[in-house]
């Protein structure tokens, strides 16, 4: 596994795992370091840091669907370099090499202390998008679904038809841990560093998308479980309310550039995202 940083030079050199995960870790974020090598494979040049005080302090990550899309995550900065502009040349490199490759749409979600700076680079509000928790002690749990199994194949098509691009090599990595298929959807699932993630979740339907969610707590309903969602989607807030998540975070899903062939947000059949990261 390899991966790549460009800032401040034209010199490529590896970014250390560990010291990513030390970044998140600081923020307290979720990610894994499974998370953190997908990402790495999944970017592969274009996922970019600056090196400080001996260590990696900034990072932003860009990760390709098709030549339609992309999607900008993991911008990051530890707190002794905040206000340096450290964050913004990286993605002032990453828009530059997404315009040069000639990718059509890219989308990030967005805290409210990243919105006005993405705001000045051009990005246009689309919608709200929240994460929500369930506790250990989030209320009984729902039996395991007959029609969901632990395995199967991944519907690209049905997916591509709900995200309105081709993240098909996504799918396949995420597929590594945890993979749910019903007749109507699939779903997957991840360990993270505070607790299992769920998403994405795309179904034709919300009985699918409840029987997805369903077996996921059915196996995992005793500990920490995270997923995120479009606000405006009622079926998916509802069915999220049912088995006792609550929101903790919201973000603005952003744009820049464009939306001709991508459904706004995401498609009505998406229940869950696959992470803030990867859209």
């Amino acid at each position: 596994m390899e991966c790549y940083h460009r800032a401040y030079s034209p010199m490529i050199a590896p970014i250390p795992l560990s010291e990513a995960l030390a970044l998140s870790s600081e923020a307290g974020w979720n990610q894994s370091p499974g998370d953190w090598q997908r990402i790495f494979r999944l970017c592969g040049e274009a996922c970019y840091a600056i090196r400080a005080e001996g260590r990696v302090v900034t990072t932003t990550s860009a990760i390709t669907y098709g030549d339609s899309l992309a999607w900008i995550g993991m911008v990051l900065t530890t707190a002794s370099q905040r206000g340096k502009g450290h964050a913004r040349t990286l993605m002032q490199q990453a828009l530059a090499d997404l315009r040069a490759a000639g990718v059509g749409c890219i989308k990030l979600d967005a805290t409210d202390l990243g919105r006005p700076v993405y705001a000045k680079l051009g990005f246009i509000d689309e919608r709200p998008v929240s994460r929500w928790l369930r506790k250990p002690d989030g209320g009984p749990l729902p039996p395991a679904p007959d029609n969901v199994l632990a395995s199967g194949s991944i519907p690209f098509a049905l997916d591509r038809e709900a995200f309105g691009a081709d993240r098909s090599a996504l799918l396949t990595a995420l597929a590594e841990e945890e993979l749910y298929t019903a007749p109507n959807g699939y779903a997957m699932a991840r360990e993270g560093r505070n607790a299992r993630y769920f998403g994405p979740c795309v179904a034709q339907d919300d009985a699918t998308a409840r029987s997805l969610l369903q077996a996921f707590l059915a196996r995992h309903g005793h500990e920490p479980a995270l997923l995120d969602l479009c606000d405006e989607h009622t079926g998916a807030t509802a069915i999220a309310t049912e088995v006792g998540f609550q929101p903790i975070r919201r973000l603005m899903r952003m744009y820049l550039g464009d939306l001709a062939g991508i459904p706004l947000g995401s498609g009505a059949a998406i229940y869950n995202l696959a992470g803030f990261e990867f859209g």
